[in-house]
């Protein structure tokens, strides 16, 4: 108690807004990268090296940041702006398959919360940290946190907060460092979602035998199969845009994609969403054509990552399939066939 009470006191960036998010494993350590995975339901979502300073850093980035840290056994989450994409309900089940997920957030608005994952499971929330206002599929489960909170609920500031940082260290083994802002860090990009609805971006979710299939494939069948999606969606999407083709035609050349033409065909991708640009995420019913060319060059853009890294992860499929639509099953079909081919 101490301890957060002097942290939240001395430092204005923890004081005025956060969100930690602490994953505590039931078994294994997660990696960084498993951890940024799970954020977007087994995604790849890039991560990158953040150098300078903490806020300055996520004000330069696109898309939302979440930087990602270890304490201990634990992996932590931090959003320093109090909005948190790892709040959601969806997110938390994701990020809490075999381990216990412990959030707590608060910002500019007055929103404070707590919240508790389990196995793969959303189970309860503490709402404006009031011990009275407990929902969820099993509020129980924070009865004891509840109690805690009780006995300070007419506390001045920081005490409510300093509270809820000590529950989740006692919970999790993970303290939040007095250093974090000083410390090179990694942090996950969540790009803007397809949705509101936030779907999970891991092929298996909707296509499991496919998913299986792949994985086993040889890569130079993932590749064949990438370098046709690249075809397939710029044919039938109209994105014959400079670095797309250039990209392409690099890939069929078997040449390197080098990061900066990457980047360019990132940028093309958000150039076709700007209609959303600022939201966190795409309204497809605004306009159903914008919105399925929008993801459809989303789906081209992993195909070159995923090209440009060894044919290794298959996010453009989940994009190629939500573009594609009621195209999508004559699509499944070429990829099983040329799956089967191997020998």
């Amino acid at each position: 108690m101490d301890y957060y009470t002097n942290l939240l006191q001395s430092s204005a960036s923890f004081g005025e807004a956060l969100a930690w998010t602490v994953i505590r494993p039931l078994q294994e350590p997660l990696s960084l990268q498993s951890a940024a995975s799970r954020l977007i339901g087994g995604g790849h979502p890039p991560i990158v090296d953040a150098d300078e300073e903490f806020i300055e850093e996520v004000e330069s980035l696109n898309g939302r940041a979440v930087y990602i840290g270890q304490s201990g056994d634990a992996t932590m989450l931090l959003e320093p702006d109090g909005f948190s994409y790892a709040a959601g309900s969806h997110v938390m089940a994701w990020l809490s398959q075999e381990a216990q997920v412990w959030h707590l957030s608060w910002n500019h608005t007055g929103r404070r919360v707590l919240e508790y994952a389990a196995n793969g499971q959303w189970l309860a929330r503490i709402a404006e940290l009031n011990p009275r206002a407990i929902y969820g599929a099993d509020p129980a489960a924070l009865q004891a946190e509840a109690a805690a909170l009780e006995e300070v609920v007419n506390a001045p500031w920081p005490t409510q907060q300093a509270t809820a940082l000590a529950i989740i260290e006692l919970r999790t083994g993970a303290q939040l460092p007095r250093d974090w802002f000083d410390q090179p860090r990694q942090v996950a990009i969540v790009e803007p979602l397809i949705s509101k609805d936030c779907p999970p971006i891991g092929l298996w979710h909707y296509e499991p035998d496919l998913d299986a299939r792949l994985r086993l494939a040889p890569q130079e069948t993932r590749r064949a199969i990438l370098l046709q999606l690249v075809d397939v969606l710029a044919s039938r999407f109209d994105l014959d845009m400079p670095a797309i083709t250039r990209a392409g035609q690099a890939a069929h050349n078997g040449l390197p994609l080098d990061v900066d033409l990457l980047e360019e065909v990132g940028s093309e991708w958000e150039s076709l969403g700007q209609q959303w640009a600022g939201r966190g995420f795409a309204v497809r019913e605004e306009n159903d054509d914008a919105w399925r060319r929008w993801v459809a060059a989303n789906a081209v853009r992993h195909s070159l990552r995923s090209l440009s890294e060894g044919s290794t992860y298959l996010d453009a499929l989940t994009y190629a399939r939500f573009a594609l639509n009621e195209e999508w099953p004559n699509h499944r079909t070429w990829i099983r066939e040329t799956v089967s081919r191997i020998p």
